[in-house]
């Protein structure tokens, strides 16, 4: 059993598994390997059983003692809990050599094993990250009076390449001692390529601005993907010699940490960022070398430049680029599955032609039987041999008639699979359509939501919200404002905006809650009426919207965990009442305005970019143009739908179109025609479509095959 305790909390694993032969690393004093506690995978490290047979020859050199170090190291990980520094989660007995076990968070990779690896250069973002992770990890250390002592880029883990946390505490020591005791620690911990001038001297001498040093080090090697390799550290020169003139004597002057360091130095580029923060951190005197807080700050600055935010959006373009290699070879596959269906039709077809044949066999079978019971009742002489000729076809009919039940279920079984072969080839037929109960009032443009398994509508031109379960209609207590959007916000019915009692612009938000209004997020920082919104993940995006009679392109979004509004980047055109969806991870905005540009136009990005953007920064791009305008957007199984619309002559439309990559396909009808519709994805793929444009106030709910669908219009297309 291995157990965590401390002041808080206790965890206790109640079976440990190591797997020895699973190596993670191995070291001079041990190895780490991969271990499962209860159904957690991690790591372990382990000593080698015969240090443990070991003692120090030097009481001042305790920490070349390998229990002392494993010790040490887990007495620093069990006092400290950060982000940025890899999880300690207890210690264990191993029942085979009785030896000390160190259980930890289980991480991919080193640094060392990262950069070494890598085909080409580190983005800068990623190295940008890298370093900030790690400087995080030192200003929690060292704001805790603790030094590591030995850091490099052996002891910095890392997840997936971009989160990266240190480890190793073995060298570890606080910082709470007087300057006698920081200058007779233990001699020379760490690796020599990364220590700093003061700690290879003699005596050495600790602060944390060894581990700054060190910092600079990684810094460096980030940036080249060279592991360090320092010359030495003094330089050989002959001088003259006070005691005989004329006659020189060699004596070994130091050189700068710069200069020992120039051949690394120099393989960065001048104009790189990190070059100036890694020479800040190479001085020789500690005392200017920037702190952990200061290298915390000006890595965090370099996050917010152009050049940052133009690396993430390569590498996010390079990911985009790998989900359509992946999107190709998805479809491929769906053409071969195709290719099979077609393949089996072919075989049910040769089956169905052998059970009719055999069926016209049975009935030949029964017409001779009926000729020879003919020929037994005129002949009375043969009835004996006519008889057992009649058994024996009895026999025989018998068994073919158990053929012939068989085959018939069979042609059943093969009935019922192409009917559902051909349910594959037809696109765009509903599977089922019920007509629920009209609207209590006439409904268009609006919004509308579920919440559980109840939608909610709130109409245009009406103050009030209507709520549809169990195929009837209830109407909810007034809103404090009007011409408002609904939308679910962590399971709650909430109103965005609108315009008050007193005709001003407001920025309020009313939850439903015990079928009162109340306020229970804060306020937008812009008022507005009439506004586009949709939550997810935790975040709330409202766009579009009139303020003053003007339509508005800002967008706000509130992060529901913290309870904080940002304003991001705007939207492409003006807009009030816009059809607003998440399909995925990507935001699309319909503006169903009457321009005649922009009418047929939709906009999308991904909710990444928009959550991250800054304003004005063009993040949007428009897909391929809607057959018609004024149509609703909804999604339903995670695929984009407009439902309805008007075409160019004004005409509204009964079409469902789904939106796949490239184009808008119909692959669905309503029984009525609308445009400007509420539209809502209840469960079970069940669209529900209630009222339109003008004095519509009927409703229908289709439910849509939209698995089959999707995959029967992507085979034939391919084809």
């Amino acid at each position: 059993m291995a157990e965590r305790q401390d002041s808080e909390q206790e965890y206790i694993f109640r079976s440990v598994q190591l797997f020895k032969n699973d190596t993670l690393g191995t070291g001079s004093y041990g190895a780490v390997c991969k271990a499962k506690c209860d159904q957690l995978l991690c790591a372990a490290k382990l000593l080698y059983p015969v240090l443990f047979q070991m003692i120090a020859p030097d009481p001042g050199k305790e920490h070349r003692h390998p229990f002392r170090r494993f010790e040490t190291e887990c007495a620093f990980l069990s006092r400290i809990n950060h982000p940025n520094i890899v999880q300690y989660l207890g210690t264990y007995r191993d029942p085979d050599t009785n030896a000390p076990v160190l259980l930890m968070e289980l991480m991919d990779e080193s640094l060392t094993h990262f950069l070494e690896s890598s085909p080409g250069d580190i983005p800068y973002h990623i190295q940008v990250n890298l370093s900030y992770d790690i400087a995080q990890a030192l200003a929690f250390l060292h704001s805790n009076e603790i030094i590591h002592r030995d850091l490099s880029s052996n002891n910095v883990l890392l997840i997936a390449g971009t989160r990266a946390k240190i480890t190793d505490f073995g060298m570890s020591k606080f910082t709470d001692i007087n300057v006698t005791q920081l200058a007779t620690l233990t001699g020379c911990p760490g690796t020599p390529a990364f220590m700093s001038p003061e700690a290879l001297n003699e005596p050495p001498v600790y602060t944390e601005k060894l581990d700054n040093f060190s910092f600079g080090v990684l810094l460096v090697q980030i940036t080249t993907r060279q592991f360090p390799k320092p010359t030495d550290r003094f330089d050989t020169v002959k001088l003259p010699d006070p005691r005989s003139p004329g006659c020189t004597v060699e004596a070994k002057l130091p050189i700068q940490e710069l200069d020992r360091r120039q051949p690394h130095i120099s393989l960065i580029k001048p104009a790189h960022p990190l070059l100036p923060i890694a020479c800040h951190c190479l001085k020789d005197r500690y005392v200017e070398r920037p702190s952990s807080q200061q290298l915390c700050q000006t890595l965090d600055a370099l996050k917010r430049t152009r050049r940052y935010q133009e690396s993430s959006q390569q590498d996010l373009h390079q990911i985009l680029r790998e989900k359509d290699e992946l999107l190709h070879e998805n479809m491929q596959m769906i053409t071969e599955k195709y290719d099979q269906i077609v393949a089996k039709d072919k075989q049910l077809h040769t089956k169905y032609t052998e059970i009719q044949t055999l069926q016209y066999k049975a009935d030949a079978r029964e017409r001779q039987l009926r000729r020879v019971n003919q020929e037994l009742q005129s002949s009375e002489e043969n009835t004996a041999a006519l008889q057992q000729a009649i058994d024996q076809r009895d026999r025989e009919v018998t068994q073919l008639r158990q053929t012939l039940a068989s085959k018939n279920e069979e042609i059943h079984d093969l009935s019922t699979r192409m009917h559902q072969v051909a349910l594959q080839d037809e696109q765009g037929t509903p599977m089922n359509c019920v007509s629920p109960a009209d609207a209590p009032v006439t409904m268009g443009y609006g919004s509308s939501v579920v919440v559980g398994d109840k939608a909610y509508y709130k109409s245009y031109g009406n103050k009030t919200v209507y709520e549809f379960s169990n195929n009837q209609w209830h109407e909810l207590p007034p809103c404090p404002n009007q011409k408002y959007a609904i939308v679910s916000v962590d399971g709650m019915l909430t109103t965005v905006g609108g315009i008050s009692d007193t005709q001003s612009y407001s920025n309020k938000l009313y939850s439903y809650i015990n079928n009162k209004w109340v306020e229970h997020f804060p306020p937008m920082p812009t008022g507005r009426w009439r506004p586009g919104a949709v939550h997810v993940k935790n975040t709330l995006v409202v766009t579009g919207g009139t303020n003053n009679l003007k339509k508005l392109t800002t967008i706000e979004i509130l992060n529901t965990a913290n309870m904080r509004w940002s304003s991001v980047s705007l939207l492409p055109v003006p807009t009030t009442y816009p059809s607003t969806m998440i399909c995925g991870d990507t935001v699309y905005i319909y503006a169903r305005t009457n321009d005649d540009q922009d009418k047929h136009s939709v906009y999308k990005c991904s909710l990444r970019q928009l959550t991250q953007s800054q304003p004005g920064s063009a993040i949007w791009e428009k897909i391929a143009p809607l057959p018609v305008s004024r149509s609703s957007l909804v999604t339903i199984n995670s695929y984009l739908l407009a439902v309805g619309g008007e075409d160019s002559n004004g005409d509204r439309t009964k079409d469902i179109y789904r939106y796949n990559i490239t184009s808008w396909t119909v692959i669905s009808q309503m029984s009525t025609p609308r445009s400007a519709c509420l539209t809502a994805a209840l469960p079970g793929n069940k669209l529900m479509v209630v009222g339109g444009d003008h004095t519509l106030r009927k409703c229908e709910i289709s439910i849509m095959p939209m698995y089959i669908t999707c995959v029967a219009a992507r085979a034939t297309k391919m084809l």
